[in-house]
């Protein structure tokens, strides 16, 4: 049994980034990574334009809040937001302009509408600009050829209209790591079969497909395999020649009728360590054949899932060329008391709350391993770690953020 920090480096030595990549159009890369960087190929904007509705000016015309009160500006022009190559502004002039116009030429600020009053052909500022006021630069938010986004980095609703503002159709994207999901044990059945003694809906099946899918990942059922070591290993040399990632869930205990964890080695597959020192989830067997990694996680649900998330979600960020393969995460104080006296990594399902008083987390409930409810109603994860023994109310722990959940009140 290996230490949880040992495993995670093993497994992340071994996930190589994803070399392939593939063009795809924008509006089919929301939550892909970046194969390349993009650089910017104009200016951005690609010319000074006003920050809001109001009157271009030449300051100097307006510095003086007592003249502004006395003589009041020409309008020469009312120019929409798509107006382009307008006649230069002349001393004694302004033109209404839309938010986004350019700035003609001349015009060194903008006057809010508000602080002005129309009459006619004529207005009157009532608050003097400073020079600058108002005007968004040429370049302001890119210069030509300047990094605009970086290898790896994922898509998302901002990276999307950035590429979409810079005149990306298409980008390029690392291809998604394929993920093989095989679920193993004769008492596995289909979610639509009636349920009898003896028998287990396949659930994990589609927790972990949907874990690999949230990891940006191409997941893939591969069936059930029966405790029959000939089916298995069949099923085991498809999904090692088909996909970047093989999973599978169940087998890999002490039992006699765990077939996953003595048949890898008869596939070929390198095993690197059978248990680590966690709970739960302390039997995972994980190993490599070639480019292909394979990791035999434990039958129950929610060990399944945590160490979904603790070991493979790493290695699947990391081949789509991510550095921070890890969650996001904070100290904060418990709400109970938790012991133990095992020398494992705990991870236990919680509830992150922010009330008055600041942020505070509560476990689920029950914490046993079958019982997938209580992760279902997680936000985070708390670690224990393996040298503490009791955390009292109040004292700090870390927390793992499970991305895309709120954060209650």
């Amino acid at each position: 049994m290996i230490p949880f920090a040992q495993a995670l480096e093993i497994v992340l030595g071994k996930a190589l980034p994803i070399a392939e990549l593939e063009r795809v159009p924008l509006a089919a890369a929301a939550g892909r990574h970046l194969a390349e960087d993009v650089l910017a190929r104009e200016d951005i904007p690609i010319a000074a334009n006003s920050a809001m509705d109001g009157y271009a000016v030449i300051q100097a015309d307006v510095a003086d809040a007592a003249r502004c009160a006395r003589r009041p500006l020409a309008i020469a022009d009312v120019l929409p937001a798509e107006a382009a190559g307008s006649r230069p502004l002349r001393p004694g002039e302004a033109m209404q302009l839309m938010t986004g116009t350019p700035i003609p030429p001349g015009a060194d600020a903008v006057v809010m509408i508000e602080h002005t009053r129309r009459e006619g052909d004529r207005v009157w500022i009532s608050q003097p600009p400073r020079p600058g006021d108002h005007i968004r630069p040429a370049g302001g938010d890119f210069r030509r050829g300047a990094l605009a986004l970086r290898r790896g980095e994922r898509l998302g609703a901002a990276q999307l209209g950035l590429l979409a503002a810079l005149g990306y159709a298409e980008v390029p994207v690392v291809r998604r790591p394929r993920v093989g999901v095989l679920a193993t044990g004769n008492e596995i059945i289909a979610p639509a079969e009636p349920l009898v003694a003896g028998k287990v809906r396949n659930a994990n099946s589609f927790t972990l497909m949907a874990l690999a899918t949230e990891s940006g990942a191409e997941a893939r059922f591969l069936g059930i395999a029966h405790d029959d070591p000939a089916e298995l290993r069949d099923l085991l040399e498809r999904g090692l020649a088909e996909f970047d990632v093989l999973v599978t869930s169940g087998g890999v205990s002490m039992g006699d009728f765990d077939y996953v964890k003595r048949t890898v080695e008869e596939v070929d597959i390198q095993v690197l360590f059978r248990e680590v020192n966690v709970k739960p989830g302390k039997p995972v067997v994980f190993g490599s054949r070639g480019r292909t990694l394979f990791f035999g996680l434990p039958g129950n649900p929610v060990s399944s899932m945590v160490m979904f998330l603790q070991l493979v979600r790493p290695v699947l960020l990391r081949m789509a060329h991510q550095q921070q393969t890890g969650f996001r995460t904070l100290r904060v104080p418990l709400g109970e008391r938790i012991e133990k006296r095992d020398g494992k990594r705990h991870f236990l399902r919680g509830v992150l709350q922010s009330n008055a008083a600041g942020l505070r987390v509560r476990l689920t409930g029950e914490q046993a391993s079958n019982l997938l409810h209580s992760m279902g109603r997680a936000n985070c994860l708390v670690v224990i770690e393996e040298e503490r023994t009791v955390v009292v109310p109040g004292e700090p722990v870390t927390v793992e953020l499970l991305e895309g959940d709120p954060l209650p009140a």
